[in-house]
């Protein structure tokens, strides 16, 4: 078994830890937003004249007031209210609204100007309320939100390291057949170089360093195109002749 295969063995199981620690946490945060929605109804729930208006909870801190439009087969939106957080502290400390403009003076339209004025007297009125009450529901899920999220990212990083180890097993394989016996790009897709900023050659078949220059900075490469007789090109860049270890990688090793 090779060294990329035993990585996949470990992935695969990380993965599935991963994917209950995530479920785990989509569960916390689920219930701690739908407490915050809890907090909009509370406060709005019974505070619109049209029927057909409400309140719909677009994500975690953001909420849309919706109603139905003839002319649309979805319902629009009214005024959106989003709480906004100090970066430093984590708390809320206001809520913004938002509006578009429009020039359309429809019944509709007016109804929804009057319908966000009523969305502005509940925030003059409960405004500082209704944030202090949502910064109380953050805390109290602060701990458990946070060892649910730490613990998700943990098993990422993990997850991560792994598939960029298993990523350097494959570039140092390509590596070291390109300082050895040759690339030899025997797929569909063949590699390709930028020998000057302006000339690239492409339709690569095979590639093999015969030797660098002191500094390691640039090398003399023999490289076949479309499988005629290989030429060499003298002092190429080292750094130009690394694409072609990205390019196996993706062209032969995982194709």
């Amino acid at each position: 078994m090779t060294k990329a295969q035993i990585l996949d063995q470990i992935i695969e199981k990380k993965q599935v830890e991963l994917a209950t620690l995530t479920e785990t946490f989509n569960e916390v945060e689920k219930k701690r937003d739908s407490m915050y929605f809890e907090i909009i109804q509370e406060y709005f729930g019974g505070e619109f004249t049209l029927d057909d208006v409400y309140f719909h909870h677009d994500y975690s801190t953001s909420f849309v007031v919706k109603r139905p439009h003839k002319e649309y087969n979805y319902d629009k939106e009214m005024i959106t209210l989003r709480f906004r957080d100090d970066w430093k502290t984590g708390e809320f400390t206001n809520i913004e609204t938002s509006m578009y403009s429009t020039n359309d003076n429809s019944q509709w339209e007016l109804e929804r100007l009057f319908t966000a004025g009523e969305v502005a007297k509940v925030l003059l009125d409960h405004g500082d309320d209704i944030v202090a009450k949502f910064n109380s529901y953050k805390d109290s899920f602060a701990d458990k939100y946070r060892a649910a999220r730490d613990a998700k990212w943990s098993v990422e990083a993990d997850v991560q390291k792994l598939k960029d180890e298993k990523n350097q097993t494959y570039l140092t394989k390509a590596e070291t057949l390109l300082n050895g016996e040759g690339l030899v790009f025997d797929k569909e897709k063949k590699g390709s170089i930028d020998l000057r900023w302006d000339w690239t050659l492409r339709g690569i078949t095979s590639a093999k360093i015969l030797s660098k220059t002191a500094s390691g900075k640039s090398a003399d490469i023999e490289i076949s195109t479309y499988g005629e007789t290989p030429r060499v090109f003298e002092k190429v860049r080292t750094s130009n002749i690394d694409t072609l270890l990205w390019q196996y990688r993706d062209y032969v090793i995982n194709a």
